[in-house]
């Protein structure tokens, strides 16, 4: 299927009669996500009936939805930590007790079930209070973690971080340690998915270097091959935004805050000015007469948003570089967002693994260009 299939409204396993309602919490993706403008005008037009979303701060997702449920923040809860760029567990513990009206995730999540169906109530340990539950949870993730937390307990966890198990010598993570010397087979273990339900992805048994597919044969994509940025994207939606929108968009994660959390904090504000930046190289600004400091609207077919130029030596020419996680209502304009664009690449729906594998979209393939706007 080409990249135009989702701007037709098709997708892969997208249900028959749509989506009807959404639960989200923390991600606000009327913001984050680049799907905020279909989000958007799904909930506009009625399509999305219900929007519930669980935060700490007011983010743009609480706005759009219907009910907002307030959850604690990380320092008001129990709750285990683990991210693919550090191999540690962390516990959260909680240093003082929900403020005001806000319940944990697992207490909200619990009574919803209950109102649905009775009979769910018994898979949220009803008999324990909301703490306690939680600590039962994090001891059965601990339990059936797998090899990497064997032998990891609560304990040990309620003394400070403890590093995953790895089988690479020292407990060390060393890419493919396992493959190259233990011969063990590709993919490594996926959990909490089995692996013959990752397995389908490489049938080999190991690294694939050629894909005997359908999909990749008829686009041709078989072995590793180089295809022009933006030719299966931008320039076949509209072949004129080769020569209309000469900029690259990139978005980048600011120092002051994860993603948009953050972004209404008044102290980390300040320290960026309060105002947004994009980042332009020297000579792109000059073309378009822009200098330090100007303030700028970004903008394509799809929408605008606005920013103050910082003219950047270091930043690469052609490019256009945002920071990322700013609430909308802060731009004086559309969210970020608004230019962007969910393409799904094709090969990415061969295979399908619920919360494991499943179509991913092309972040930051987008163009847009920039002008200065009066003061």
């Amino acid at each position: 299927m080409p990249y135009l299939h989702f701007l037709q409204g098709e997708g892969p396993r997208y249900p028959k009669n749509g989506i009807k309602a959404m639960i989200g919490g923390w991600g606000n993706p009327f913001d984050q996500h680049n799907m905020s403008n279909r989000l958007k005008e799904r909930a506009t037009s009625g399509e999305l009936e219900f929007i519930l979303t669980t935060d700490f701060q007011m983010s743009t997702g609480c706005v759009w939805s219907d009910v907002v449920l307030p959850v604690p923040s990380w320092y008001e809860k129990h709750d285990l930590t683990a991210t693919i760029l550090f191999p540690y567990l962390q516990l959260q513990q909680p240093a003082i007790k929900p403020l005001f009206e806000s319940r944990s995730e697992l207490w909200i999540f619990r009574e919803l079930a209950k109102r649905i169906n009775p009979a769910f109530a018994k898979n949220f340990f009803p008999e324990l209070d909301e703490d306690e539950a939680a600590l039962k949870v994090i001891d059965m993730l601990l339990e059936k973690g797998g090899f990497e937390t064997e032998g990891i307990t609560l304990a040990m966890l309620q003394k400070g971080p403890v590093r995953l198990h790895s089988a690479a010598p020292g407990d060390r993570q060393v890419p493919f340690h396992e493959q190259v010397h233990h011969r063990r087979p590709f993919p490594p273990p996926s959990y909490p998915a089995p692996v013959k339900a990752t397995a389908q992805f490489l049938r080999s048994g190991r690294i694939e270097f050629y894909k005997d597919e359908d999909l990749c044969l008829s686009e041709g994509e078989q072995l590793p091959v180089h295809k022009e940025t933006f030719a299966e994207t931008e320039y076949k939606v509209n072949p004129a935004a080769r020569d209309k929108y000469r900029l690259h968009y990139v978005t980048k994660n600011s120092l002051y805050r994860v993603h948009s959390t953050h972004s209404n904090n008044s102290i980390l504000l300040e320290l960026q000015d309060n105002k947004p930046k994009v980042f332009l190289n020297r000579q792109d600004a000059l073309q378009r007469g822009v200098k330090d400091g100007d303030l700028v609207q970004i903008f394509n077919d799809r929408g605008q948003t606005r920013a103050h130029a910082v003219v950047d030596p270091g930043c690469s020419a052609g490019t256009a570089i945002f920071e990322e996680g700013r609430c909308s209502r802060y731009l004086a304009e559309e969210g970020y967002n608004a230019l962007t664009f969910p393409w799904i690449k094709p090969l990415h729906e061969i295979y399908f693994v619920p919360g494991i594998w499943s179509p991913t979209t092309v972040w930051n393939e987008c163009l847009v260009d920039v002008r200065r706007m009066s003061v």
